[in-house]
């Protein structure tokens, strides 16, 4: 590039000589356009220089554009042959209509069609186009599509080192599809940025975008080395949530690791190891709302099994069946119905809150073949007594959660009982045991008594006509519960002795 601005420059003050020596006048050219002049022909040159790989031949240029882009970025992108070049904002390569390929256990296929593919050049030498080198890759409007086998080709990607050449990608978006084909879910990515950090030796993906019309933040750092270092962040502020996992990753494939998720008030901490297909965890001093939680168990991917046992401190039981929570959601969404799922747990949860009827509760969530019961569920009032559950079905119809229990009320203390209802004592019978099958629906909190024994004396169908359907919806506090509990005790025994 130097000797063609010294002969141009030499060739700029030849002409001007003779310029000056065929006019008798003192012609003269100041500084400044001297300067003007080489300025404007070394900027013309430039662009002459800029523009060579337009003189590329096109097919040439895709067949090594797919090499170099599998060489230097280490992607594989098929690319069509509606290839221009442009000189700005940057010299580069546009691509029309290309497609993302990896390779599977049979075949290579596509999971991306990728509208613009920008290509990036160094400016080094023009001149010679075998030695032309790509800076950085840009992919703008594309369409991802992931299934879940995907997944496991992505996962062999990461752990390998990314390029140190960055691919970015604006505008575009990623659809998840089950074993159907079928949508199920949608991310808008607004930007993305993966390469190989060459300074601190780790992978970097970053990730800016929107789920469920929430946005949100997507950010991976990941060492390969003979102990690999993963660190990965998620946050979504209008939710107030926040996902930290780090992992190692040892030279066994069996790994451990910390994950913190906190949303709202609650921070959930988990600690966990990974042993072929086998995940322990445990939690200490975790917080949900303001009870104190902790957690230990071991879930097995193939086949799916979760052994999950529960303490939650100071919590108010009657909000773990709240129509609305997550609980019920996610039973309601049928995902758990399913002959391939193995659950059981159990939760202990404790409340310190005065005047509630239960203190203490001990929740059994179980799940074999496709079928959910909470069977040997226990409520505990230390002064009056239990109540347990048995041969009970949980089930969803109509998009309405339903439990089918037996249940048996174990009264120690009848007083207690009465004294807590603040039941009249001309009202009060002495009661020791209650065996009820009902069913109750978590929507609309309405419970049917298809069966009734008090103290080994079974109530008559008259009785149970009487009491077949009342709604618990509106008793809410407990003072109303109190009335609707003295009633239906009235009721009960006014029949019974009748």
């Amino acid at each position: 590039m130097k000797p063609i601005v010294k002969n141009f420059n030499n060739y700029i003050k030849k002409t001007i000589f003779k310029v000056q020596n065929k006019t008798n006048n003192n012609f003269n050219i100041s500084n400044f356009n001297k300067y003007l002049i080489s300025f404007i022909g070394i900027l013309f040159v430039y662009l002459f220089y800029l523009l060579l790989p337009i003189l590329y031949d096109k097919s040439w240029l895709q067949t090594n554009i797919e090499r170099k882009l599998l060489d230097e970025f280490k992607i594989n992108i098929s690319t069509s042959s509606n290839i221009s070049y442009r000189i700005l904002p940057a010299p580069h390569f546009l691509i029309k209509d290309s497609k993302l390929l990896i390779v599977g256990a049979e075949k290579q296929k596509s999971i991306a069609e990728i509208k613009n593919l920008k290509i990036f050049l160094t400016q080094g030498n023009f001149f010679n186009k075998n030695n032309i080198n790509f800076k950085k890759l840009f992919i703008d409007d594309a369409n991802f599509y992931l299934l879940s086998d995907d997944f496991k080709l992505l996962n062999e990607l990461k752990n390998k080192n990314f390029s140190n050449k960055k691919i970015i990608i604006n505008n575009s978006n990623i659809f998840f599809k089950d074993s159907l084909q079928k949508i199920i879910s949608i991310i808008k990515v607004d930007k993305a940025i993966l390469f190989f950090d060459e300074n601190d030796l780790f992978n970097l993906f970053n990730l800016k975008g929107e789920v469920f019309n929430f946005p949100f933040i997507f950010n991976l750092k990941r060492k390969n080395e003979s102990i690999k270092n993963e660190e990965i962040n998620f946050s979504i502020k209008p939710l107030k949530l926040n996902i930290v996992n780090k992992s190692s990753e040892k030279k066994d494939n069996s790994s451990e690791g910390k994950n913190i998720i906190s949303i709202l008030n609650s921070t959930i901490n988990t600690k966990y190891n990974i042993r072929e297909k086998s995940i322990i965890f445990t939690s200490n001093n975790s917080k949900i709302s303001n009870s104190m939680t902790n957690y230990d168990g071991e879930l097995s991917l193939n086949p799916f099994n979760l052994d999950l046992n529960i303490d939650i401190e100071n919590y108010q039981i009657s909000k773990l069946f709240n129509d609305n929570s997550i609980f019920v959601e996610f039973i309601k969404s049928e995902l758990l119905f399913n002959e391939n799922i193995s659950i059981d747990t159990s939760t202990v949860v404790k409340s310190s809150l005065k005047n509630k009827i239960f203190q203490k509760a001990k929740i059994n969530f179980n799940i074999v073949n496709g079928k959910i019961n909470l069977n040997n569920t226990r409520f505990i009032n230390k002064n009056i007594g239990s109540l347990e559950l048995s041969n009970s079905n949980l089930f969803v119809e109509n998009n309405e959660l339903l439990l089918n229990t037996n249940v048996l009320i174990d009264i120690k203390n009848s007083d207690q009982l009465y004294s807590f209802l603040n039941t009249s004592k001309v009202s009060r019978k002495e009661i020791k045991k209650i065996f009820i099958n009902l069913d109750y629906n978590f929507s609309n909190k309405k419970i049917e008594f298809n069966k009734l024994i008090i103290d080994k004396k079974e109530v008559s169908p008259q009785l149970l006509t009487l009491i077949k359907s009342f709604n618990i919806n509106s008793y809410s506090n407990l003072n109303k519960s109190r009335k609707l509990l003295n009633e239906l005790l009235n009721e009960l025994f006014y029949a019974y002795e009748g």
